[in-house]
């Protein structure tokens, strides 16, 4: 009998999984979406703490010629450098009104003495104001507590108007004022609870004041 050679389908070589180093098994990244790539095109991040302290070379060239470049200690001598008033680690930023143009000398004494430091602190907060070493940032953000801040004093001024009638009342019945902790306990109280407060307090006090009837010896009476 004559030898057969047989078809055998070729063998299809699989594919390696691919493994991270605690054995789990990778996903592959999806290409990301066109709509998603320019999602954040028109975003601009925010300079950085370093970034924003230091001074652009237009503030300094005004300063030079402002100062006809003399150091602004009244030494006499030459300015060499632009001082932050308000220190970049206390978050000096590098804005006209924190700048100060010195000397090398100068420059090495203020930053050491913390007494001259603090004087030309307060010269600046009498001239630029008491915040002057603020950038545009600074004042967004200063801006937005304060309105928060004004937010709040007018909810609560709000609260204690509509509450004013139930203190009053209570006060009244027992003869004195009430106390902080009381009137938190009142603010603390939504309008549902205050109403239903309001109404319980209102008829004890009426039913308080109503004349309780009296009996004389033997006198017999329903209940």
């Amino acid at each position: 009998m004559s030898h057969q050679t047989f078809w055998k389908p070729e063998k299809k070589v699989k594919e390696k999984k691919s493994f991270s180093s605690l054995g789990q098994r990778k996903k592959s990244k999806k290409p990301i979406p066109d709509w998603k790539k320019d999602i954040f095109a028109h975003h601009q991040s925010r300079p950085s703490r370093a970034d924003r302290a230091e001074f652009p070379p237009e503030v300094v060239k005004e300063l030079i010629e402002e100062t006809d470049g003399l150091c602004q200690c009244n030494c006499g001598r030459n300015a060499t450098q632009t001082h932050h008033v308000m220190p970049r680690g206390r978050s000096g930023r590098g804005v006209k009104t924190n700048a100060m143009r010195v000397c090398d000398a100068c420059h090495d004494r203020i930053q050491t003495n913390e007494e001259e430091l603090q004087g030309w602190i307060s010269t600046y907060s009498l001239i630029h104001g008491p915040r002057f070493w603020f950038d545009e940032q600074d004042w967004e953000e200063f801006n937005r507590k304060q309105a928060a801040m004004e937010r709040i004093e007018a909810e609560k001024k709000e609260r204690l108007e509509s509450i004013k009638p139930i203190v009053e009342l209570i006060a009244s019945a027992a003869g004195r004022s009430l106390k902080v902790k009381e009137i938190r306990l009142l603010e603390a109280m939504d309008a549902k609870q205050m109403s239903v407060f309001t109404t319980m307090i209102s008829d004890a006090l009426n039913n308080f004041s109503k004349p309780v009837p009296s009996y004389g010896y033997g006198e017999r009476f329903e209940d």
